[in-house]
């Protein structure tokens, strides 16, 4: 992996920016545009980011060497101060809670995604971002045009992931998900050994999928399970018989886990910082 080492003019520290890594299975980082890459990143400070900049990456905490922890979802900024909630209709929980932890305007700000296609960063003033100038990525196709990783889902713990089309953000555990026939069958495999299909048999017939139920536990009569056949892209929707666990169960941040606020910073001092960082 290579790596650039940049410093703040006001600051001491060595901040060691990184290529951006590749997606696992743990670590969900969707890609930037082609061309677009750490060679381009500038380092400022949150209150310098300006609307168009290209939102990448934040840093791990000083004084010292400090390491990059790239955003699983870049996102083209669209800043606004503490306060004024860019929620549509009420304050968003994460402005709520940077509230209740004592967060003001004279310390705090939101970073906020242009197209609200991502959450919102509550960050204090000072700390380290990388970015790509909105003059720099003016000249790359739309971070959008990078087609969005799959989201992972599982039956349980021992049994996943699977992969399939990202979900919306309404999307429930107990509705479907969109994948293809290698996952379907590996699904039907492992759900009869699984809680969730302890009462469910899987069987194909050409290119349909029949999962049906033991009658005996019905509580519909005459609906033995589902049917599903492919879609125009020989896609299949699986779901509404089990609640679907996201993967990795635990939701955790594959960089860490991220702080709160901290209500006794000292806004004056350029190395208090923390990184409110919420996934995109």
């Amino acid at each position: 992996m290579s790596e650039r080492v940049l410093t703040l003019p006001d600051s001491t520290d060595q901040i060691v920016v990184t290529d951006r890594p590749a997606p696992t299975l743990t670590d969900r980082y969707r890609m930037l545009p082609d061309g677009m890459n750490h060679t381009l990143f500038v380092v400022v400070r949150a209150h310098q980011v300006r609307t168009g900049d290209v939102v990448t990456a934040f840093f791990t905490d000083g004084p010292g060497i400090r390491h990059t922890r790239h955003v699983p979802e870049p996102f083209t900024e669209h800043p606004s101060a503490f306060g004024i909630c860019p929620a549509r209709y009420e304050e968003c929980a994460e402005c709520e809670d940077a509230h209740a932890n004592g967060a003001s305007a004279d310390r705090y700000l939101s970073l906020d995604p242009a197209d609200d296609y991502a959450d919102c960063v509550i960050d204090f003033r000072n700390t380290p971002v990388a970015i790509i100038p909105a003059d720099i990525a003016a000249h790359f196709p739309h971070l959008h045009s990078v087609p969005p990783l799959p989201d992972l889902f599982a039956l349980d713990p021992e049994h996943g992931p699977y992969e399939a089309l990202p979900v919306s953000r309404t999307w429930g555990p107990w509705e479907a998900i969109s994948v293809t026939r290698t996952t379907a069958e590996q699904i039907t495999d492992d759900l009869p050994l699984t809680l969730a299909g302890r009462h469910l048999t899987c069987r194909w017939l050409g290119d349909t999928l029949l999962i049906a139920s033991d009658p005996r536990l019905r509580t519909e009569p005459g609906r033995p399970g589902r049917i599903i056949q492919p879609d125009a892209d020989g896609r299949y929707r699986i779901g509404r018989l089990w609640p679907w666990e996201e993967w990795p169960g635990d939701d955790k941040d594959p960089e860490g886990d991220p702080a709160e606020p901290d209500p006794t910073g000292d806004a004056g001092d350029a190395s208090a910082e923390t990184t409110t960082i919420r996934e995109h």
